[in-house]
């Protein structure tokens, strides 16, 4: 094996490792930011809390008359729970409730239940927020009487201090 051969194999190999680290430095960039991600929550308020659980695929409420038999006789919520998967800190700035099919929103102010806004989320932790269930079926009703929309339920998106936005993947049949 000849000196030019030797030093092809040596340039190849520095190629490869060259490639590999800046992959790993693009994905370590990518990585140590927030990432948020949304999950939609409903249940009913009482005894001093809430008690809740995630909106299934299917979007069907939950049946909150056993909960009101156990003595959560508050009104019934619906919320969101934003959890930062990232290694950055991510501000979240507003939460609205948006009927699943309209152009009409609602942005809570003094109605909102959870921590006040702007609120930042460390890495590795999560929030939540929410609304009297009232309010999503008003405006759902507003939707479909005034604007004549198809609304098939409500979702809730989360408004970061990015300027971005993360929405609920699922959505409460009303």
């Amino acid at each position: 094996m000849g000196s030019e051969a030797i030093a092809l194999v040596i340039a190849s190999i520095s190629l490869l490792v060259a490639g590999l680290s800046l992959g790993w430095q693009l994905a370590q960039w990518l990585l140590s930011a927030g990432r948020p991600k949304a999950k939609l929550l409903h249940g009913v308020q009482g005894r001093g809390g809430l008690v809740t659980g995630p909106v299934e695929k299917s979007g069907a409420a939950r049946n909150v008359g056993n909960l009101r038999e156990q003595g959560f006789d508050g009104p019934e919520v619906i919320g969101v729970q934003v959890t930062n998967h990232g290694r950055a800190p991510v501000t979240v700035d507003s939460i609205t409730l948006c009927p699943r099919g309209g152009t009409m929103r609602f942005m809570p102010q003094g109605e909102l239940i959870g921590p006040q806004m702007p609120h930042r989320l460390e890495a590795g932790t999560n929030e939540s927020w929410y609304v009297d269930a009232d309010l999503a079926n008003r405006l759902v009703a507003a939707s479909r009487n005034a604007l004549d929309e198809h609304i098939s339920g409500v979702y809730m998106t989360v408004a970061l201090g990015t300027g971005k936005s993360i929405t609920t993947p699922t959505t409460l049949r009303m």
